[in-house]
């Protein structure tokens, strides 16, 4: 497959997506700082470094951007509650988005159900307590509303490793952009909205992409390929973000849909050489496996973004 073949298959944050809620999801990121420390958290929240913390203008700036936005717009981390001025946070994206739009991916509320409650719609939302009996109980206790969509109390989840690069294990380009043409974040999940230190807020078709250029924001050598978060810039086409295709994507590893480790009970870290040089984790002594051609395995998933479904298999 060729370029211009992934990018006609491929879906633009404006496109509805008719399998997921209200046919699209764009996420506002507003910190990866976390209680957890998944394996192959998508967002590197199980990695060391001072978590990015949005001021609150940039969050207001970017609910702007999405103005007429039909999907869910989603509050993201890392865990949001954890950010110091989340009350603040829910209190701008209550005057600019109807609370049956607004959802919140989280595990655990930390104190702040109540307002949880007053700002997001529970039916979506990711409510995900990675096995945290204490988290589902004040979840359960101070937001009733979310009791049937909270999941994770008995089942982990498994996260397809997203910093093993395509462009480190899978030599043949062709090979790799009929993958990307493929990717389950594309086709059933989220675009994003992310501030990146030292170059501001910046949008992103793709959650990884996003997450790529804030973990490797102190890099000179990654190029900054989000886009100005002006006002409809979620309408273009993916002709507009053909750059971050071509970089990004190639240095993700989630069209690979690799087996990946269980987020709770996970043996060691998964990493390719491209992404080495941020791969700290955040909790001492955790192992960390270099992944290359040579043990990049064969085993894989159906759907890299079915976490929870994922956790059970063996």
């Amino acid at each position: 497959m060729t370029e211009q073949e992934a990018l006609a298959k491929m879906v633009a944050p404006g496109t509805p997506r008719p399998s997921i809620w209200r046919k699209g999801v764009l996420q506002v990121h507003v910190t990866r700082a976390c209680d957890k420390s998944c394996f192959g958290c998508t967002q590197g929240s199980n990695l060391g470094g001072k978590p990015v913390m949005i001021p609150p203008h940039e969050y207001a700036r970017a609910l702007d951007s999405l103005q007429g936005y039909f999907g869910v717009v989603g509050m993201f981390g890392g865990n949001p509650a954890m950010h110091p001025q989340f009350e603040q946070l829910c209190s701008i994206l209550r005057n600019k988005f109807p609370k049956e739009q607004c959802g919140i991916w989280c595990n655990h509320p930390r104190g702040k159900g109540a307002v949880m409650r007053e700002t997001f719609n529970p039916a979506v939302s990711n409510l995900n307590v990675h096995e945290d009996r204490a988290a589902y109980d004040e979840f359960a206790r101070d937001w009733p509303e979310c009791r049937g969509v909270l999941k994770g109390l008995d089942t982990d989840s498994r996260h397809s490793p997203p910093f093993v690069a395509m462009l480190d294990v899978v030599p043949d380009e062709s090979k790799r952009w009929e993958l990307i043409g493929n990717c389950d974040i594309n086709k059933f999940w989220s675009a994003m909205l992310c501030y990146v230190p030292g170059k501001g807020l910046r949008a992103f078709f793709c959650e990884i992409a996003g997450a790529q250029a804030m973990l490797h924001a102190d890099d000179p050598a990654w190029p900054d390929t989000g886009l100005e978060a002006t006002n409809g810039w979620w309408k273009k086409s993916m002709a507009a973000f053909a750059e971050q295709v071509r970089f990004n994507c190639h240095r993700c590893g989630v069209p690979l849909r690799r087996f990946g480790q269980l987020a709770n009970g996970g043996e060691y870290e998964e990493v390719s050489a491209t992404h080495e040089g941020i791969y700290n984790p955040k909790k001492a002594g955790r192992r960390v496996e270099l992944i290359t051609l040579g043990n990049v395995g064969e085993k894989t998933l159906t759907r890299a973004t079915d976490y929870i479904q994922n956790g059970s298999l063996k």
